[in-house]
């Protein structure tokens, strides 16, 4: 692919994720959020809960690093840790009431604005859009699984 091309690229998507991270305005990122509290509120409410190894290995962090995030999330009432009674290192995280009903404002809001976005997008081309990111987004994942992804070239 020329230079141009992938130049095109990275500034576009430099752009969506700056226009992606607070769509709402005001520096909230995520409903008063982080965007790494969010995340993890969105897997956990995903998943119907999640232990801390899943989520940490899910995100690519270290089980500590994770820790320290749901930590954030279980101090503001959103998630709860219960220990697992066989494996004592094993922790299941699940949401709190709050923190059920924070998920599901996010999804909703996060589903609304996508769907205005999507809107704005002609209608023969909205199928190929949305198939495109998917395509894109599980080329990056893979590209990332391979060791040194991090390294150019």
């Amino acid at each position: 692919m020329n230079t141009e091309k992938v130049k095109f690229l990275r500034e576009k998507l430099r752009l969506l994720e700056r226009e992606m991270y607070d769509p709402f305005g005001g520096g909230a990122g995520c409903c008063g959020l982080t965007l790494g509290q969010c995340h993890a509120l969105l897997e956990v409410g995903n998943k119907g809960g999640a232990s801390l190894g899943d989520l940490a290995s899910g995100f690519g962090l270290d089980t500590s690093t994770l820790s320290r995030l749901v930590q954030g999330l279980v101090v503001i009432g959103l998630v709860s840790r219960q220990p697992n009674a066989k494996d004592r290192r094993a922790v299941a995280i699940s949401l709190t009431r709050q923190g059920r009903r924070l998920y599901e404002r996010i999804e909703t809001t996060f589903n609304a604005y996508l769907t205005q976005v999507l809107a704005l997008v002609p209608a023969n081309q909205r199928d190929g859009v949305v198939e495109s990111i998917g395509i894109f987004a599980d080329a990056v994942k893979k590209q990332n699984e391979k060791p040194g992804a991090c390294a150019a070239g």
